[in-house]
């Protein structure tokens, strides 16, 4: 499949299964292209966003979670919920939770006197993109720290509290 389509990617075709040799017209195209500079700097935002807000609210989540009890197990199997649900059933549910007029977040923003409407603010779409993403993804890097954490053995832990260490200290170090 990976040479299918390098193949394709140097070749042009007006139909008919007739392909004409392109070489690399399309990728010169492609990166002098003000659209794709543009797409690449939201993307690196998109990222940026999404990275500055899953990764400490998931940390901070896998910190407030039990280490020992009846409520690890079930906040473990809440934590994996999100992850067990494809992405185009997630686009479908924000779909519908999203919308302006019957939506429960569209109707609750708008009633509370906040203009929202995802299908024609560019700023609404976006912000309802990384609520989606933050939702759908936290619970990876909540259960990837959760793991980390609970991999440090207690002794570490005590040896911390019994030299004074603040819970900051503990925690960075």
């Amino acid at each position: 499949p990976l040479m299918t389509v390098v193949n394709f990617s140097v070749q042009e075709t007006f139909g008919d299964n007739v392909f004409f040799w392109e070489g690399v017209t399309w990728f010169q195209q492609t990166l002098e292209s003000e659209r794709f500079h543009a797409a690449l700097l939201r993307q690196i935002l998109f990222t940026g966003i999404i990275l500055a807000i899953e990764i400490p609210l998931g940390v901070a989540i896998a910190l407030a979670m039990p280490r020992r009890g009846p409520w690890v197990s079930v906040c473990l199997v809440l934590m994996a919920l999100p992850l067990l649900i494809p992405w185009i059933l997630v686009g479908a549910i924000w779909n519908i939770f999203a919308l302006p007029d019957i939506g429960m977040l569209g109707y609750t923003l708008n009633s509370w006197g906040i203009d929202y409407n995802y299908t024609q603010q560019p700023f609404s779409a976006w912000a309802t993109l990384i609520a989606m993403d933050v939702w759908h993804w936290t619970s990876l890097i909540v259960l990837l720290a959760y793991a980390g954490l609970s991999a440090i053995p207690d002794a570490y832990y005590q040896a911390a509290r019994i030299d004074g260490a603040s819970s900051w200290a503990v925690f960075r170090y």
